[in-house]
């Protein structure tokens, strides 16, 4: 079964962009942007978290290129389960309007 999300530590290349991100947590909540959840929260590759406003927010369909897959096991593959069933109901909750997306 192929998942919705990517795991954590997976290294992407952003649409109309070269720089490379690494995912770092799902469903990211802006100050910027109250109720809008974005799929993933990541940070600049390989540079890391130096500061907050260094954090990138995206969603799935801005991704150009996946350049390496993070670390995936059964404990992974669980949580990712756990994950997709309750998409919907973060995005409701934050009042998103992007259920089912």
């Amino acid at each position: 079964m192929e998942q919705k999300f990517l795991p954590i530590g997976t290294v992407v290349q952003l649409k109309d962009s070269t720089a490379l991100a690494m995912i770092a947590g799902y469903f990211p909540v802006t100050q910027s942007e109250p109720g809008k959840v974005y799929d993933y929260s990541g940070f600049k590759f390989p540079v890391g978290f130096v500061r907050n406003n260094e954090v990138y927010c995206f969603n799935r369909d801005q991704i150009e290129l996946v350049v390496a897959y993070g670390y995936r096991d059964i404990e992974e593959d669980q949580f990712m389960q756990r994950l997709e069933a309750s998409e919907e109901e973060v995005r409701r909750i934050a009042g998103d309007g992007k259920e089912g997306k």
